[in-house]
């Protein structure tokens, strides 16, 4: 048997082949990135977002004391307020 001439589909696929080589030859590229002045920032930040306390010493240890040695008293009409005012606050 004699082949006399190749089929279209491998005409065809060797075509698309040869243009698919010429687009990724065309399209390869070093990649690279440039970080902003915000971003370089941000690992400072973190570090010092880690190492404040959550709890501000100066301000509960008085009261803590107060609690514990029975003095502390609270003014409830100033605290239903505040109340108020936070929920009016979130509510709008």
């Amino acid at each position: 048997m004699k082949i006399e001439k190749k089929s279209t589909s491998a005409t065809q696929f060797n075509t698309t082949s040869k243009k698919v080589d010429r687009v990724n030859a065309s399209v390869e590229r070093d990649d690279s990135v440039e970080l902003s002045q915000s971003a370089s920032i941000l690992p400072l930040a973190l570090d010092v977002l880690e190492r404040t306390p959550d709890i501000r010493s100066e301000a509960v240890d008085p009261i803590r004391q107060e609690l514990a040695d029975g003095k502390y008293h609270r003014d409830e009409v100033k605290v239903a307020e505040k109340v108020i005012e936070d929920h009016l606050v979130s509510a709008s």
